[in-house]
């Protein structure tokens, strides 16, 4: 029997915090740093649980009602929820955001040609690195996923 599971966009999660944080996502570049490593590195659930707890009590977010539900529907998005899952790629709409919203931080919307051409080099670049962490953070999974 075949199962699906729906996984929440990273990209989205992202978007989301800025959004419903406010000021401290913001402005505190030490909460929005903890969090976005939250999001995007931590592998191991007892990791990601520790973490969580502890940003949550240094920035005295208990109540915060867009992150309890975040953190109640942690397994569909949290990286060591669904560690043992296969995730087939994203859909066409969350690659085209997700390429807005990069494009965007390194080219402005007015930029000439030659500027647009330069930064998008730059993008690729930044692109590229990117891409050798997620493959570092592959094999951490491999052996995260051996330890258990």
């Amino acid at each position: 029997m075949i199962s699906t599971r729906h996984h929440w966009c990273r990209w989205h999660i992202l978007k989301n915090a800025k959004d419903k944080l406010g000021p401290i996502y913001s402005k505190r570049k030490t909460f929005k740093r903890a969090f976005n490593t939250l999001v995007i590195d931590v592998i191991c659930i007892a990791e990601f649980e520790t973490e969580w707890a502890r940003l949550i009590t240094m920035y005295r977010l208990k109540k915060n009602k867009f992150l309890k539900r975040l953190y109640m529907h942690r397994k569909k998005w949290a990286k060591p929820c669904f560690m043992g899952t296969f995730c087939a790629g994203m859909t066409s709409t969350q690659r085209s955001e997700s390429a807005n919203h990069m494009l965007k931080r390194f080219i402005q919307r007015a930029a000439p040609m030659h500027l647009f051409v330069t930064k998008f080099n730059e993008l690729q670049v930044d692109r590229g690195d990117q891409e050798g962490k997620e493959a570092h953070v592959t094999k951490m999974v491999r052996i995260c996923l051996l330890q258990l």
